[in-house]
């Protein structure tokens, strides 16, 4: 390909893009900065354009977003944390075991190829899996559409919900660092450069070692933990944290060819059949979150529980009467299991996917 034609091709991504996730976003679509643009990457790939980006490019993506995990750390989610942090920590480490065993058992009947079950059912970070599924070997492209069908059906349910419970005009609560009101807030020059530096040592240990996942995890537990005991103050600009998003969408995307777009879609069905069944999950044990934490509406339960995400929860929880400290302490300490958890899952669910191929090649 012509270098002119490969810049037409760019060019033609990055209009799309903004394009894309300007109008997902003015629709209230969840994920629309990282949503949009893998749909513009698609469809540029599915045309033939040929144009990559770079692994180097992700690893940048996957720092930025392990500062925004550390920043959702503020007094409010620790107040809450500390109040009922034996609930929490139970309900959803026995949401992760619930979670753990569909992952199993869909991998182990090859219902989905490899693991990719076990990154797209994975709850609260659907970014982040992406990125560490392709980190483990798994195919970003099935874990992508898992987990963003994943945030849309759970969006819906969560609407439907609030509808129902008649919580649709509440107070609202604002939730800095999470979904911002201006492009342009003020940011203390400490904290931007504390929160570079962060992103910068997570970027290099990933280079040094060779281990991508770390991209992620140092800024993300090293990050909340000094943001928790007060030393450092992470600030990440909003323009930073959407461009993360997009080039994780671009990352994914471009990688589609059409072939691949249509096994992803034969796919679907089996793909939507877990996610209704993840939905319920933890459907059914935000009843008990319900009972177990005082004062606690149903909707505040079920934001707590949602697997679609922080965002989603915090984008629905904006116009609904609902708790927003207990819905963002359940979803950081779900987050923490998950971003934990999910790799020694994957590795287990591998190892259970090959045993199995030489049983079935002599029988």
């Amino acid at each position: 390909m012509s270098a002119r034609r490969r810049t037409a091709a760019w060019l033609l991504l990055a209009v799309g893009s903004v394009g894309v996730a300007a109008l997902m976003r003015a629709l209230h679509v969840p994920a629309a900065f990282m949503l949009g643009p893998m749909l513009a990457a698609i469809v540029v790939a599915l045309s033939g354009a040929g144009i990559r980006l770079h692994k180097n490019y992700s690893l940048g993506a996957q720092a930025v977003m392990g500062c925004l995990i550390a920043h959702l750390i503020n007094p409010a989610l620790l107040a809450v944390f500390s109040a009922h942090w034996f609930t929490l920590i139970v309900i959803n480490v026995a949401a992760m075991l619930l979670i753990a065993a569909l992952g199993l058992l869909i991998t182990s009947r090859r219902w989905l190829p490899d693991t990719s079950a076990i990154w797209g059912l994975s709850p609260g970070a659907a970014s982040a899996m992406v990125l560490l599924a392709d980190d483990y070997g798994s195919d970003p492209r099935i874990v992508a559409m898992m987990q963003y069908s994943r945030i849309v059906l759970v969006s819906m349910a969560a609407i439907a919900i609030a509808s129902g419970l008649d919580h649709s005009h509440g107070a609202s609560t604002a939730v800095p660092g999470v979904l911002q009101d201006t492009w342009f807030p003020p940011i203390a020059t400490t904290a931007l450069l504390q929160t570079l530096a962060l992103a910068l040592a997570g970027y290099a240990a990933s280079k040094l070692t060779g281990k991508g996942n770390l991209a992620l995890f140092l800024p993300a537990f090293a990050g909340a933990l000094l943001q928790g005991t007060g030393l450092i103050d992470i600030e990440v600009p909003p323009l930073a944290s959407t461009l993360a998003f997009g080039l994780t969408g671009w990352y994914v995307g471009l990688t589609f060819t059409r072939e691949s777009a249509l096994h992803c879609l034969r796919l679907l069905p089996r793909m939507l059949i877990a996610i209704i069944t993840l939905i319920s999950i933890c459907g059914l044990l935000s009843l008990l979150l319900a009972q177990l934490v005082p004062d606690t509406n149903l909707l505040t339960a079920y934001l707590a529980l949602s697997p679609g995400g922080i965002d989603t929860a915090v984008m629905i929880a904006s116009g609904a009467s609902v708790y927003l400290p207990l819905v963002l302490a359940s979803q950081f300490v779900r987050l923490v299991i998950v971003l934990s958890a999910a790799p020694s899952l994957a590795k287990a669910a591998a190892s259970l996917h090959s045993a199995r191929r030489p049983q079935e090649t002599t029988r």
